[in-house]
Order: C-alpha cells, then sequence, then structure tokens
C-alpha cells in the first residue's frame, strides 16, 4: 500500500484555446498551470480534473500526451511527474425534489468519450462546466459504467445543487442504490455525514472544488491505496482495497453555508439548530444552512466530537499573519504547502516565519482555531487560538 495526498475536485477555468470552462472559475486555471500548482506549490500525489469532458480540455490533455509533459498510467490516470492526473467531470441531473451535482472519473480519455457518446444529445453545451444532462439517473448511471468511470454525489449536503441540502432527505428515495462514495463539502464534515445511517459503509471524501489556483487542497484527503492511479482509487472505492486516512478540511463553522442565513436580515442566524426561518423576523425567505438542514434529516444523534480521521486544517493563505511575501518565504524554505501543514518543525517554523505565524500554523495542524460562523454565501473565518 503506499499513501497519497489527493484533491478530487479541481475545475478548469479555461482552456488553452481561450474559451471558457467553468464561468465561476478564474481564467488562470488551465490545465497545465494546475498541474504545477498541485505538484510544485501544493505537493499532492492525486488530483482528479473536472472538466475533462470540455472539449477545449480534452484537447489540451492530448497536447499535453502529445509533447511528453503527460504520460498514460498502466492502471489508468495520467502521470505528471509523482502527480497522478484523473480525468473527471462534474454533471447536473434532476434527482427528487430538484437538481444535484454529481461527480464521475475515468481512466482514460477514451474511456470518458464513451461516456459523452452514451449521453451526448442530452448536454447542451460539452464546452461548458457543471451542464444539466437531461436524462434520468438510472441512464446516466449507464453511461457512467459504458466509461468503466466512478460516480459519487458533489457537495452533498450543500443547499446549492447538493443532493442532501437540495433534493432528498435520502439517498434511497431518489437513486436505484447507495452510491460507493460521497463528497462532503466545504460545510460539512464526517462527524455530520456520520448523523445519517445510510452513509455508515459510504467512502467519504472532502475535496476543494477549487475555482482558483490558490484554493486548490483547501480540503483534501490522505488515502491509501494499492497504486498512485485511477486503478488504485477503484479499488478503494469499490473494493475497499485501501482507505480514506483521514480527510483534511476546513472546520465546517468556515464554510459559506453551514449555518442558514436570513435573506430579509441578511445575516446569519443565530441558536440551536435546525433553524428553517429566521428567530430575528419570522422570514422563511432564507438559504437554509447545512447544519441546520442536516440536523432536521437526521436519524442519529449529531455527535460534534472530533473524529481523528477529519482534521481540520485552514488553507496557508487564510492563515492570519500569511500574505504573498510569508506565503512565499515559507514556500522558498519547505518546498510545498503539504510539507509546511505536515512537515515542519516548530524550531523550523519560527526561524523562517518568526513565532507569532509558527503559532498559527502549529494551532491549525492541531486543530486548536477558533472561528466566527460562515451562511448565506459569506466564508468564516478564523478568529482566536484556543487556550
Amino acid at each position: 500500500m503506499i499513501k497519497a495526498f489527493a484533491d478530487l475536485h479541481i475545475h478548469i477555468g479555461q482552456s488553452l484555446d481561450g474559451k471558457a470552462v467553468k464561468i465561476t472559475a478564474a481564467r488562470s486555471l488551465t490545465l497545465p498551470n494546475i498541474l504545477h500548482a498541485s505538484r510544485e506549490v501544493k505537493g499532492l500525489s492525486m488530483i482528479g480534473v473536472i472538466d475533462a469532458h470540455s472539449r477545449g480540455v480534452r484537447q489540451d490533455f492530448r497536447t499535453l500526451l502529445r509533447d511528453g509533459q503527460l504520460k498514460p498510467l498502466e492502471g489508468g490516470g495520467y502521470q505528471f511527474g509523482n502527480l497522478t492526473v484523473i480525468p473527471g467531470i462534474e454533471q447536473e441531473l434532476s434527482v427528487g425534489e430538484g437538481n444535484a451535482h454529481f461527480l464521475a472519473y475515468f481512466p482514460t480519455l477514451e474511456h470518458l468519450e464513451r461516456y459523452i457518446s452514451e449521453i451526448k444529445p442530452q448536454v447542451k453545451n460539452w464546452q461548458l462546466s457543471s451542464q444539466k444532462a437531461h436524462v434520468l439517473v438510472e441512464e446516466w448511471l449507464g453511461a457512467v459504467a459504458l466509461g468503466e468511470g466512478i460516480w459519487l454525489p458533489a457537495h452533498a449536503f450543500t443547499p446549492h445543487k447538493g443532493i442532501y441540502g437540495n433534493c432528498c432527505k435520502s439517498l434511497l428515495d431518489v437513486l436505484p442504490g447507495l452510491p460507493p462514495a460521497l463528497e462532503i463539502g466545504l460545510s460539512a464534515d464526517r462527524q455530520m455525514a456520520r448523523s445519517l445511517s445510510e452513509l455508515e459503509q459510504v467512502t467519504l471524501f472532502s475535496n476543494s472544488d477549487a475555482h482558483s489556483l490558490p484554493k486548490i487542497a483547501r480540503e483534501y484527503n490522505l488515502l491509501e491505496l494499492t497504486e498512485n492511479s485511477f486503478s488504485g482509487l477503484s479499488q478503494l472505492v469499490y473494493d475497499k482495497k485501501g482507505q480514506v486516512v483521514a480527510n483534511y478540511g476546513l472546520p465546517p463553522k468556515v464554510g459559506k453555508y453551514h449555518r442558514t442565513y436570513c435573506l430579509v436580515c441578511e445575516k446569519v442566524v443565530e441558536g440551536e439548530p435546525p433553524l428553517l426561518s429566521c428567530p430575528r423576523c419570522g422570514s422563511r425567505k432564507v438559504v437554509t444552512g447545512v447544519m441546520d438542514r442536516l440536523t432536521s434529516i437526521a436519524d442519529r444523534k449529531l455527535v460534534l466530537a472530533p473524529d481523528p480521521r477529519y482534521i481540520y486544517q485552514v488553507p496557508l493563505q487564510d492563515l492570519p499573519g500569511i500574505g504573498p511575501k510569508m506565503y512565499s518565504r515559507l514556500l522558498e524554505a519547505f518546498g510545498t504547502e503539504m510539507t509546511v501543514i505536515h512537515q515542519a518543525s516548530e524550531k523550523e517554523l519560527v526561524k523562517v516565519a518568526g513565532k507569532k505565524v509558527a503559532q498559527w500554523i502549529l494551532s491549525s495542524r492541531a486543530g486548536t482555531l477558533t472561528f466566527q460562523a460562515g451562511g448565506g454565501g459569506i466564508y468564516g473565518r478564523v478568529v482566536d487560538i484556543l487556550s
């Protein structure tokens, strides 16, 4: 078994022909820039490049393969030095009471194109990201199977396009069976997900859903795999050969949809969840928070005690005292963010960054930061260190 730091949800802002892919993503999110940032800056071992379905992005893959910058792996996926690149897609489907986003990953571009050919007439624009497929869930799953892919619900608990947050109280109400895996999303964690008994045996991932280069690996996973390839990921998900050793993610309070947000008062609600209307003005014109929604549908008591497999972590650039100059100094000294976050000693950090910044980094590593809650599309923030 090998261990790999993996972020399996990174969007493309534009293809190299200058055409937009993810409209809301930074244009600097090109495939070559993602590969460089993921390997050289972030220190990841595996990434999922969402939007590999895009015509322009597929051409970018082929260009890098032709030039020898990417190489096919025997077990599926592509090699960029010591970084494994898995081509993936995010697709919107109608399920239950609303629309939800799903992720799928494929061994090669050829496998992905089998999927595309199966549902091509039911999707309007194959250049853009996260397009809606006008097919039944069962048909979509059939297309994924044709491409020998891995599938899972994306950011499952968020109010916008999350399957629990937007569509159903139970996955079995809207899917033909439980998914092999699920992406938790930024406003929830493993403990919150376990309040739903049906997720007991479902593999849980935390991913960045990055819409800009700095956001890559704001959430990620430490995986134990048979090999660093698509096959290794597939064996973990479907055969339970390997495991998610740990999820590294933002504390749920920092997520921009953690608590309910009143659209009338324009404030995050305060009080014991679930709050599905505003306790100040009584309005039901709210963006329901992940904590509030999950509390209202859970069939188990929500346990807020720490889970050793979910490690709260704040990206370096979101910590107080780490501006562009300090960030560059840390990378120059230690190489990658993973080294700073996981390996650098207190003595080394103090020498490079000073005592205050070192304390913030070590407190983030230890999970002893405190936060102001986010909601309604506004992120929470770090406010202090627990004494």
